[in-house]
């Protein structure tokens, strides 16, 4: 009996300390789809006056391996679809890539999809080059807008495109994975970029919860926080603002492909915005706010 007992003690202690690399194992002319639901619910208080605000954003993507070269992927991101709808006080707004032309944001968005981001990453999920200047180039083609109002909108989504900040915002769900071999229980980190009223960097924790025949399961957590007095441009206004909130996911990850299969991420920042007065803003306005962020992944 006592040797059973230790048997099966000394089986639970090696699979407790198992150690696992989990790291991309991808392969060419493969395609790695990805597609989000990413629901953003904005309560603001501007001037004393309550205004909620809803946006849902659906794409579909998928990533295809065109090569690989000394350990390094080379893929081509293909947005097939893309939809942004917003319910505010004044109603609700839906733009789709698949959306009648009518509506010039469609057109836009239709414009968005037609080239694929080409990025290079390595086993870790860390993105190395990033080109979407494809994308970009052919943003406002055979878009029917008044001339002023179309190129506050190019200027508007160029700046909302630029390489880096989209480089940021794919690198925070494809360098989730560890850099060493780990085991169930161990953490590890990774710097982010959060983009919301402005760009912020926050430190996430990363932990392997269990592992299954197919699947690790990672758990993350973070605390969000602007640093101290930060300011940034809105619409041509210059604003002070002080945000704070936490992060935390669930990743599915495939053993096989190291690629998530299912995720569901929730994020909460609260706090206030100050705009400056200026000549556009004769007196100073306060805005508080409170936002939840939920992307589902699958």
């Amino acid at each position: 009996m006592k040797k059973s007992l230790l048997f099966i003690a000394i089986l639970f202690s090696i699979v407790a300390t198992a150690q696992y690399e989990i790291v991309y194992n991808l392969e060419i002319g493969k395609s790695y789809p990805q597609n989000q639901v990413v629901t953003s619910e904005q309560k603001q208080v501007i001037n004393g006056m309550p205004q909620e605000i809803t946006t849902i954003i659906s794409t579909e993507t998928d990533y295809i391996v065109t090569d690989i070269k000394d350990g390094i992927y080379y893929i081509d991101i293909v947005v097939k679809k893309m939809s942004n709808e917003t319910k505010s006080p004044m109603g609700t707004e839906m733009i789709s890539s698949d959306g009648p032309a009518s509506n010039a944001m469609n057109t836009i968005f239709k414009n968005m999809i037609k080239e694929p981001i080409k990025i290079t990453m390595n086993k870790h999920g860390e993105i190395l080059s990033f080109d979407n200047s494809a994308q970009i180039d052919g943003l406002t083609e055979g878009v029917e807008m008044p001339q002023m109002q179309l190129l506050q909108v190019e200027a508007a989504l160029k700046k909302e495109m630029g390489a880096e900040k989209q480089s940021s915002n794919y690198q925070q769900l494809t360098a989730i994975l560890p850099i060493e071999e780990v085991s169930i229980g161990d953490s590890w980190y990774q710097t982010i970029t959060v983009n919301s009223i402005a760009s912020f960097e926050a430190t996430s924790s990363f932990q392997l919860d269990s592992v299954t025949e197919d699947s690790y399961i990672i758990s993350s957590t973070a605390i969000l926080k602007t640093p101290d007095n930060a300011s940034t441009n809105l619409n041509g206004m210059q604003a002070t603002y002080n945000l704070t909130g936490p992060s935390s996911g669930t990743y599915t990850i495939s053993k096989e492909t190291g690629w998530i299969t299912n995720a569901s991420i929730t994020q909460e920042l609260d706090g206030d915005i100050v705009i400056e007065k200026s000549e556009m803003m004769p007196q100073e306005m306060k805005m508080t706010m409170k936002t939840q962020t939920t992307t589902v992944i699958e």
